[in-house]
């Protein structure tokens, strides 16, 4: 799990941001993101046979979305990066006891970040 972390915030890195430290941002949400952030990454390490997969991960980098959700994780407060973490235990436990699919996760994924 800390691969995971260090893997985004390498991302987070190389980019400078300006939005979420400015805004209130609910902690549930950070919550849910920090859920469909551990889905990303499951999602790249087992689902490359997924019939979406090509999709979802070339189209993550065009989102707005997600291009200021990684942007903006660098500036969380404890409050915000609790909550992530949090967010980032449900969703491993619900993978962990197989309630979930690659199919699942890719819409999930693409609800958050993809095109509407």
């Amino acid at each position: 799990m800390k691969k995971f972390y260090f893997f985004i915030l390498f991302i987070i890195s190389m980019n400078k941001s300006f939005a979420w430290h400015e805004t209130e941002v609910t902690n549930e949400n950070i919550a849910t993101l920090g859920g469909v952030w551990v889905q990303i990454f499951v999602y790249e390490q087992h689902c490359q046979d997924n019939q979406y997969y090509e999709t979802v991960i070339e189209r993550l980098p065009a989102s707005p979305r997600f291009n200021q959700y990684s942007k903006e994780i660098e500036h969380f407060t404890e409050r915000q990066e609790l909550a992530w973490e949090r967010g980032g235990v449900g969703v491993t436990a619900a993978i962990s006891a197989g309630t979930t699919n690659c199919d699942n996760m890719a819409r999930v994924i693409w609800e958050w970040f993809g095109e509407n």
